[in-house]
C-alpha cells in the first residue's frame, strides 16, 4: 500500500471534508432552501388569490343586492299614472295638467316597459323640477327619459314642459 507523509493524510482529509460538505450542501441543504422558498411563494401567491376572490365575492355580493331591490321596485303594481296624479296634487299643480298617455311594450317577454309623457302648461320651473324629483325619487323603478320645455303663452315665468317617464314592472303576474 501506499505511504503517505502526514502532512498529505491532512491535505487528504481536508479535501474529503470539503468534499463532504459540498456533497452535503447540494444533497440535503440547497433542496431545503428551495423548498423552502417555493412553499413561502405559494404561499404569498395563495394570499393573493384569496384577496381577489374576496373582492369576487363582494361584488357579486352588492350585484345581488342590487337585483334583488330592482326585483322589488318591479313587483309595485300601481301605474304610473296613479303616482303622478299623487306627486301632481301634492305639488299643486293638478291643475295645470293637460294630458296624462301612457303605452306599454314588452321586453322579451319578461318585463313590461310603460312609456308614460305628461304635459303640463303654465307651471314654473321649480313645480317641474319638483315633480320630477318627487317622481325619480318614489318606489318605483321610474326614469326621465325625456323633457321638453317652451315659453309659455300666458305669462313669461311660466312655461309649457312635457315629461317622458319609462317605467318597468314583472310582464307575469
Amino acid at each position: 500500500m501506499l505511504e503517505l507523509s502526514a502532512r498529505e493524510k491532512k491535505l487528504l482529509i481536508a479535501l474529503c471534508i470539503l468534499v463532504g460538505a459540498v456533497v452535503l450542501f447540494y444533497i440535503v441543504i440547497d433542496p431545503y432552501l428551495n423548498l423552502r422558498k417555493s412553499v413561502a411563494g405559494s404561499g404569498a401567491e395563495a394570499l393573493s388569490r384569496l384577496n381577489e376572490l374576496e373582492k369576487v365575492y363582494f361584488q357579486y355580493r352588492d350585484t345581488k343586492e342590487k337585483k334583488e331591490n330592482y326585483d322589488r321596485l318591479m313587483q309595485k303594481s300601481s301605474g304610473v299614472s296613479v303616482l303622478v296624479e299623487e306627486s301632481a296634487g301634492r305639488l299643486g299643480i293638478q291643475n295645470n295638467k293637460v294630458y296624462n298617455r301612457e303605452r306599454e311594450a314588452n321586453i322579451q317577454n319578461k318585463f313590461k316597459k310603460t312609456t308614460t309623457e305628461v304635459k303640463f302648461e303654465g307651471i314654473n320651473i321649480r313645480a317641474a323640477l319638483d315633480f320630477i324629483y318627487s317622481m325619480e325619487n318614489s318606489d318605483k323603478l321610474i326614469k326621465t327619459s325625456s323633457l321638453r320645455i317652451s315659453q309659455g303663452i300666458k305669462e313669461r315665468s311660466n312655461y309649457d314642459i312635457t315629461i317622458v317617464f319609462e317605467s318597468y314592472t314583472n310582464g307575469q303576474p
